[in-house]
Formats: C-alpha cells, structure tokens, sequence
C-alpha cells in the first residue's frame, strides 16, 4: 500500500487484503495453527504471509489476527456452555423422570 492509501485504503485495497489474509488463514488452518503470534506459525505458510502484511495496512493485520484467535475461543467457550446447559437438562429430565 502506498502511504496514501494508507490511511483510507480503496475498495480494491480492502478486497486484495481480505483475499490475501483468506489465505494465509486458510494455510494456516491446513498447517493447524491458530495464532498467527505463535512460533509454529512461524515456518508456515511464509510467501503467504509475506502477501498479507504487504497487502494489508499495519493496524488491520494486528486486527485479524487478534481476531482470528478470539473468535475460536468465542467458540470453544459457547460450545462448554451449551454442553453446560444440556448437562443440567439432561439432570433435570432425569429426575423428574425418577419421580414421577
């Protein structure tokens, strides 16, 4: 991105740096790596990489990543939660049938 473009990147910026950061995530997805951060991240997926940090500005990058990596664990907590939830049920069901 040029230094103009920098702080209001066009339409075309913003969808080169969507697809380029598609994928990298996507190979990193193949490579099973979350973070971005992490050290195994760090001998994959390089040349794709390289793309996303060019392709993107500085700030959105940072976003993406942090992004990437919270919304797994979003998932992964609604997913203890409704196993959570289902367990009480299950207990609820149980016991209203051992009554009955």
């Amino acid at each position: 991105m040029t230094q103009e473009t920098a702080n209001h990147p066009s339409r075309a910026d913003r969808q080169n740096c969507w697809k380029v950061r598609d994928a990298y995530f996507e190979c990193l997805n193949e490579a099973k790596v979350l973070d971005p951060f992490a050290p195994a991240a760090a001998n994959v997926c390089q040349n794709l990489k390289e793309k996303y940090e060019k392709g993107c500005m500085k700030s959105w990058v940072e976003y993406f990543n942090k992004r990437r990596v919270l919304e797994v664990e979003q998932k992964e907590l609604l997913e203890r939660m409704r196993a959570q939830h289902q367990a009480v049920k299950d207990r609820e069901e149980q016991t209203k049938n051992q009554s009955s």
